[in-house]
């Protein structure tokens, strides 16, 4: 395909540029008691929906356009519309900043663009050549771990002038909608025709299977670790072993490996092969542990960096995966189901911590989540050694360098 062939490396930025707002729902973590110091009048729950709510809007938009996306709506179109509403829905309440109401419409507007670009997996895989795409897959991964380790102390600090200025960390969302404007190429569509029936369709993609259980780990993956994330401040101030500020830290480490691992992941696939769904799942349950048992600054970072390092390998190693058992016709809607699966899991996480608690009943509710989140990764780990989960080229003892079958 000569497009591939010809990417530039505008083309690529373009391409990886859409994953940096992949959570832009999520972005006002760091100010959200100050909104809610600033809106004492609201429950608690109503301004939490701030970063809540964009999340739920975005799950349907993202299977919708997993569907239309590449056959009746362009990608660039999605990439540039979706990008235009982070950008205007992000902004708009610090300018309408009177009602609570209609701060959360804009909210709901900016899940909307996340919804839209959450064909940016698909986008990449349809683009970038083979050779390239668990590098490329591993490097958009990083994209989005890294403005999380941007946005962090970016909105922590903007939160010191007013409850409303981190909102104008969106207008970041305009690099990216120039570079998806100009620079953004049209992948080439499929001519593989398909298949009439069922029967055929299993005949031709016997390992179809595996794309289901790529959406259910995401799921739960993301479920286990998102406590790491919202509740790590609750762990310290229950532990007396750390600040906010020390929570803050938490969190910028756990950016920065989520970066470090994906720049590594073809590497890392060489090496494990088979095994990299449960050494990742294992390495996540060791951080884990480290957390539980060992409650001490240094101890607690280090088993951050590595739930950070088993996490993002496996969300990035999902996608590369699903690309290589989908079929063409597949590929587009389980890609996007997989990131629909991510976003679900983010709000589901809150009622995990609440029945870890009821299992576990440890110091206080986190801790127990993250006791649950030992144990769930520790059964997947056991599952992922039985079951062969990985697509069946990553069993083959012989492989060309490239990493193809011979």
């Amino acid at each position: 395909m000569k497009q591939k062939k010809t990417l530039s490396f505008l083309n690529y930025a373009a391409i990886l540029s859409i994953f940096f707002f992949a959570g832009g729902g999520t972005f006002m973590n760091a100010a959200l008691q100050t909104m809610i110091d600033a809106w004492p009048q609201l429950p608690v729950s109503t301004v939490r929906l701030v970063t809540s709510l964009p999340c739920l809007v975005s799950l349907p938009v993202i299977i919708l356009t997993g569907r239309l996306a590449g056959r009746i709506l362009s990608y660039r179109f999605c990439a540039v519309f979706g990008t235009f509403l982070i950008l205007a829905g992000g902004i708009a309440p610090f300018f309408f900043d009177q009602n609570w109401t209609l701060i959360l419409v804009f909210r709901t507007i900016l899940g909307i663009g996340v919804g839209f670009t959450g064909m940016r997996n698909v986008l990449l895989l349809r683009s970038v050549p083979e050779e390239k795409r668990s590098a490329m897959t591993g490097y958009g991964a990083g994209v989005m771990n890294a403005s999380t380790m941007v946005s962090g102390p970016i909105v922590g600090a903007l939160a010191g002038f007013s409850w409303k200025t981190p909102f104008l960390f969106n207008l970041l969302a305009i690099v990216v909608l120039l570079l998806v404007t100009f620079s953004l190429k049209e992948p080439e569509r499929s001519v593989e025709a398909e298949p009439q029936n069922a029967t055929a369709k299993s005949a031709k993609n016997p390992e179809g299977w595996k794309i289901l259980i790529y959406i259910v780990l995401q799921f739960v993956s993301t479920v286990t670790v998102y406590p790491v994330l919202s509740g790590m401040s609750t762990y310290m101030a229950a532990r007396d072993i750390g600040s906010p500020f020390m929570a803050g830290i938490s969190n910028f480490i756990y950016g920065l490996f989520g970066v470090l691992i994906n720049l590594l992941l073809s590497q890392l696939m060489k090496f494990f092969r088979q095994y990299l769904i449960t050494a990742m799942c294992l390495c996540f349950s060791f951080g884990m542990a480290l957390v539980v048992f060992f409650p001490a600054l240094p101890t607690v970072f280090l088993g951050v960096a590595l739930v950070s390092s088993g996490f993002n390998t496996l969300m990035a190693l999902f996608q590369v995966y699903n690309g290589k058992v989908s079929t063409p016709a597949q590929v587009g809607l389980s890609s996007t189901l997989i990131i629909a699966a991510l976003n679900l899991g983010n709000f589901v996480s809150v009622y995990f911590i609440n029945a870890c608690h009821q299992i576990f009943s440890r110091g206080n509710d986190v801790e127990s989540a993250f006791m649950g989140s030992l144990v769930l990764n520790v059964v997947i780990a056991v599952i992922a050694l039985v079951v062969k989960l990985a697509p069946k080229e990553e069993y083959s003892s012989r492989r060309h360098p490239s990493g193809r079958l011979k």
